[in-house]
C-alpha cells in the first residue's frame, strides 16, 4: 500500500492541527496528522495524490493565525464524583444512529425536561417541535452547502413510473449498473439544524405568537461517516433557543442565553469548561472563517471532560450577525440580527449518565 505524504512547511497551532485532522478525516478515515516544529505532516494510505492532498492541506489552513482561546467559566464538578463509561442500552443500528431501549429513552426524557422547564420556561419561549425535513432551497441560502458540503443527508425518491422498491430490486442482471438512474434528488433534504425552522417560518411564527424569541426541539441528521461513534452521532436531537430582532435585542440575549446555560450546567454539577470556539468549516476560506469566530467571540462551547481523557461538547452558544436576517428577507419583522443556543440531547445525555448524574432517569 502506497503510503501519500505532504509536508506543510509553515507553522500551525495545536487546534488547528486537530480541526484539518477532523476535516480530512470526513473522507479518508485512515488519515494521520503530524504537527512539526516547522509545520504540519499529514499522511494517506489511499485517496488523492501528493498533489491534490497539499491543495486540499493548503486550502483549509491558507491565511493561518493561532487565536487565544477565552475561558468563560469552568466547573470542577459535584464533589467526590467520578467518570465512567455510561450505562449505555443502545443498539447500534447503522453507522451513527441506534436503537434506544427504555433505559436510555428515560434518560433522554429527562434532560429533555430539564431543558425545557430551565431554559425554554425561563426565556418564556414557545415550544417548537421540529420536522425531520426541510427543504433544499432553505439549506441553499442559509449558505450550509458552502460551508458545510459535506454534512448535508439527500433525500429521494423513485422515479416517476415506478411503484417501489420491488421494481428497481429486480433489475436484470446486464442493468443493476442503472440503479441510481431510478432515483432523482428531492425538493427535501434531512434537517441538519433546528433554529433554521425558525428563520425560513419567522413571519408565520411572529404573526402567531408576537414574539421574537422561540424554543424548538427536534431530530438532526449528520453525514460524518467516518467520524460517528458513540457521542457523534449521525442522527440525534437537538433543543435550541433563537433569539430574532434588532441588533441591540440580539447582543442582550446572546449575553443572556450565555449566562443562562452557564448556570443551567453549574446547576447540574456536571464538571465543565465553557471555552469560545468555532466550526469545523469545509468550504470558501475555512481558516479565515474559523478565525472570525474566536476573534469575536461569537460562538462559546460547553465541554464536559470524559474519562478517557478527551472533551465532549455538548452545547454552544452562537451569535450570527445579521447573516440569516439577509439570507431570509427577515428586515421588514424588525429582525437585523439573530442568535442561538442549542444543546445535544444524546450528548448531554451521554455525559451525565458517565458521572452518574441522572439516578432518577432509570426508576
Amino acid at each position: 500500500m502506497n503510503t501519500v505524504r505532504y509536508r506543510h512547511e509553515r507553522p500551525v497551532g495545536p487546534g488547528a492541527v486537530e480541526e484539518l485532522r477532523k476535516a480530512l478525516a470526513f473522507h479518508h478515515p485512515d488519515v494521520t496528522v503530524e504537527a512539526l516544529e516547522t509545520g504540519v505532516e499529514v499522511s494517506l494510505h489511499s485517496g488523492p495524490s501528493e498533489q491534490e492532498l497539499g491543495e486540499m492541506v493548503r486550502h483549509f489552513l491558507r491565511g493561518h493565525r493561532e487565536v487565544a482561546t477565552t475561558v468563560l467559566a469552568e466547573h470542577p464538578g459535584r464533589p467526590g464524583i467520578s467518570c465512567g463509561l455510561p450505562e449505555d442500552d443502545r443498539i447500534l443500528s447503522v453507522r451513527g444512529a441506534y436503537l434506544q431501549g427504555p433505559e436510555w429513552t428515560r434518560a433522554m426524557d429527562t434532560v429533555r425536561r430539564l431543558c425545557h422547564e430551565r431554559l425554554a420556561g425561563s426565556f418564556g419561549a414557545p415550544l417548537l417541535a421540529g420536522p425531520a425535513q426541510i427543504s433544499r432551497d432553505v439549506l441553499v441560502r442559509a449558505g450550509y452547502y458552502q460551508k458545510f458540503p459535506n454534512l448535508v443527508n439527500a433525500v429521494a425518491r423513485i422515479r416517476d413510473g415506478y411503484w417501489d422498491g420491488v421494481t428497481v430490486s429486480r433489475l436484470r442482471a446486464d442493468q443493476t449498473a442503472a440503479l441510481d438512474s431510478f432515483y432523482t434528488p428531492s425538493e427535501s433534504v434531512l434537517t441538519p439544524v433546528t433554529c433554521y425552522h425558525v428563520y425560513a417560518n419567522a413571519a408565520e411564527l411572529s404573526a402567531r405568537y408576537g414574539t421574537g424569541v422561540y424554543a424548538i426541539d427536534g431530530p438532526v441528521f449528520r453525514h460524518e461517516s467516518h467520524n460517528h461513534s458513540a457521542t457523534r452521532l449521525g442522527e440525534f436531537r437537538m433543543f435550541e433557543l433563537v433569539r430574532l430582532g434588532s441588533a441591540e435585542e440580539v447582543a442582550d440575549a446572546y449575553e443572556r442565553m450565555l449566562k443562562a446555560f452557564t448556570g443551567f450546567f453549574a446547576e447540574l454539577d456536571v464538571p465543565h469548561r465553557v471555552v469560545s470556539a468555532s466550526d469545523a468549516f469545509f468550504g470558501d476560506a475555512p481558516t479565515m472563517t474559523r478565525e472570525a469566530q474566536l476573534l469575536n467571540k461569537s460562538k462559546f462551547e460547553v465541554r464536559v471532560p470524559l474519562a478517557d481523557g478527551a472533551e465532549l461538547s455538548v452545547a454552544s452558544v452562537n451569535a450570527h450577525g445579521e447573516v440569516f436576517a439577509e439570507a431570509f428577507g427577515l428586515r421588514p419583522l424588525g429582525t437585523d440580527a439573530t442568535c442561538c443556543a442549542g444543546i445535544g440531547l444524546d450528548r448531554l445525555t451521554y455525559a451525565l449518565l458517565s458521572y452518574g448524574l441522572l439516578p432518577g432517569a432509570a426508576g
